[in-house]
């Protein structure tokens, strides 16, 4: 999976002070800020530098105890030239969101926020709307392999047993009409924390799992994965296999964009993620990412 790479630059940053994991540093401020967490669910950086890159992903490593936003650290970075496959994660995110300017919380020591630099250049601008839809199929592939059967919720949402256990925003930065990169973004509820009331049902991984996951382990299961599904939808043969957890094919659902809502059955989805759906009194319509969510009926 490594394709021969090594890692190139690891830093771990307790709030403005990078610390060189290579001269074993200790920082303050580090300690400071993980005094609240439980001493086994700190973020074991060292455990993941070993494992990483992972393909064309962590080729760059930027961690930080605690963060507003990854995506936006991770645009930060890009913009100033990082390379394909840069790795931005946060054991706590204050200031994470979704689409639509939704909030995701991340506490520290119980999920995995986490955001990586693409620069899919090959791409034509409908594909690049599937670079969150491959977000998710990693996180998927990853969660089946702990015996898990996750969904999922398009377009950007991971259910376990119904409920959201996961999300992705895919964030893409244009100069003129070159595609510049992309900023992936990943939040997966892990640990059994209390989890925040929110519009749809949440769970966490070791909810459903019934025991204690390391989270290094699955970040690198899940950055395996992604490598995976980034690789097929450059290549073209992503679809029609990301239609194989999808959650709700075959039953009614309500779909809506703000400005109204139609009902329809769910039948599958497109090369470039859009979501294909029969509408009462149409053969068929085709729902592109865009700002459409689904509800269940």
């Amino acid at each position: 999976m490594r394709h021969g790479a090594q890692i190139r630059s690891i830093e771990w940053v307790a709030g403005a002070i990078p610390v060189r994991l290579g001269a074993r540093i200790v920082s303050p401020e580090w300690h400071a800020s993980c005094s609240r967490i439980r001493i086994d669910r700190v973020l074991r950086i060292e455990e993941l530098k070993a494992g990483l890159p992972v393909g064309r992903l962590g080729v760059e490593l930027h961690a930080y105890p605690r963060l507003g936003s990854t995506n936006d650290r991770a645009a930060e970075l890009a913009r100033a030239g990082a390379p394909q496959g840069t790795l931005v994660i946060a054991d706590e995110q204050t200031a994470g969101r979704g689409r639509s300017g939704r909030s995701w919380h991340t506490p520290a020591g119980s999920g995995l926020a986490f955001s990586l630099v693409l620069r899919p250049t090959t791409l034509g601008s409908r594909e690049i709307a599937a670079i969150g839809l491959i977000g998710a199929m990693g996180s998927i592939e990853a969660l089946l392999e702990l015996g898990l059967q996750p969904e999922l919720k398009w377009p950007n949402d991971v259910l376990l047993n119904g409920a959201k256990v996961g999300g992705i925003l895919a964030e893409a930065s244009w100069t003129g009409s070159e595609l510049d990169h992309v900023i992936l973004g990943t939040g997966l509820n892990v640990g059994k924390t209390p989890l925040p009331e929110v519009e749809f049902p949440a769970t966490s991984v070791e909810q459903s799992l019934g025991k204690p996951v390391a989270r290094e382990a699955l970040l690198l299961r899940v950055l395996a994965a992604m490598d995976r599904w980034y690789g097929r939808l450059l290549d073209g043969t992503a679809h029609p296999d990301w239609e194989t957890q999808l959650a709700y094919r075959g039953e009614r659902v309500a779909i809506s964009n703000g400005k109204g809502e139609r009902i329809g059955v769910v039948l599958g989805l497109t090369p470039q993620a859009g979501i294909r759906m029969a509408i009462e009194g149409d053969e068929q319509v085709v729902f592109e990412s865009g700002a459409y969510r689904l509800r269940p009926l």
